[in-house]
């Protein structure tokens, strides 16, 4: 085997890897979107009060949108470390994907 085959073996190796990660990560990402509970998951945010959680406004929306960026700015920061939690990282991005929806449709209707 020429060093020219092994490197593409390699390449191939790691597209193929890099493709099935991908699919995986949708995957848990849309399956946490079908069962995204809204209150639990944004109880845990101490600074966000019921009423704000409750609340039908685009302010509150912003508000649980600013609490949830700043998780996820956190658990960037601790990649790599071993208090890093993938899955707590994966429920991040949902609750954003969904709060970022209701923001548009709360803007929509308004």
């Amino acid at each position: 085997m020429t060093r020219n085959s092994i490197s593409q073996t390699q390449d191939n190796r790691r597209d193929r890897f890099a493709t099935a990660a991908g699919a995986a990560l949708d995957a848990a990402l849309d399956a946490g979107q079908r069962v995204y509970d809204r209150p639990s998951a944004l109880a845990r945010f101490h600074r966000l009060s019921p009423e704000t959680i409750a609340s039908e406004s685009p302010d509150a929306a912003r508000a649980a949108l600013k609490e949830i960026e700043r998780a996820m700015r956190g658990e960037r920061a601790r990649r790599g470390h071993w208090t890093y939690d993938l899955n707590r990282h994966i429920s991040l991005l949902v609750a954003h994907r969904e709060e970022t929806a209701r923001l548009h449709r709360l803007l929509k209707g308004a």
